[in-house]
């Protein structure tokens, strides 16, 4: 069976919107990938656990909102972990169900410059394909240079993918939300109705 390539597109989607679903698209358009997996994160380690939506309602929403695309599928992979997990882990574990398939871990610039101080860089760094979203011109030097660096250490395949700029992030819309303003067109139709249902970030 000829091997696939898959890609991996990791967040906290509290909530999802267009911006996600087109980088998904995007990655998988320049790089000719056979899947996108959408994984919600459980616990984000930067974050206050306690300002995070549960990790069961943000995996509905990715449901939804994928629903449309035969290329994008999402996984519980992190959500059902109780104590949460590092990407490391989330990519051996996906290494082992889709054995001799080529992962690709899609990443924004500003991830990829700090991402040797991850959890088990080093190893992250071998163990899959980085493609990172270059959104701005200016963002090329610095993540060229840091791609030769992770090359030099690591061996790291990082390759650059073109993404415009979309200004929509998820705390624009909870803000959005909470003061009462519409979120139409920043994301799609059935999470807002899913939102609306679960009386979200009001």
């Amino acid at each position: 069976m000829e091997s696939r390539k898959i890609g991996i597109l990791g967040g906290t989607f509290d909530p999802i919107h267009n911006a996600h679903l087109l980088l998904g698209e995007a990655a998988r358009e320049q790089f000719g990938l056979d899947r996108i997996i959408f994984i919600p994160n459980n616990l984000a380690h930067l974050k206050d656990k306690a300002d995070i939506t549960p990790g069961d309602i943000r995996y509905q929403m990715v449901k939804k909102a994928i629903s449309g695309n035969p290329y994008f599928t999402c996984s519980r992979l992190e959500i059902d972990k109780p104590d949460g997990c590092y990407t490391y882990d989330t990519i051996q574990e996906l290494k082992m169900m889709y054995p001799g398939d080529e992962l690709y871990l899609i990443l924004g610039g500003d991830s990829v410059i700090g991402i040797n101080t991850w959890y088990k860089a080093a190893e992250l760094l071998s163990s899959c394909i980085i493609l990172t979203a270059v959104r701005e011109n200016d963002d090329i030097p610095a993540l060229d240079k840091k791609r030769r660096e992770l090359s030099n250490l690591y061996g790291t395949d990082i390759r650059l993918m073109t993404f415009n700029r979309i200004d929509i992030s998820s705390t624009l819309i909870r803000q959005k939300v909470k003061s009462g303003r519409s979120v139409r067109y920043l994301m799609p139709d059935e999470c807002i109705e899913f939102m609306c249902i679960k009386e979200l970030y009001r």
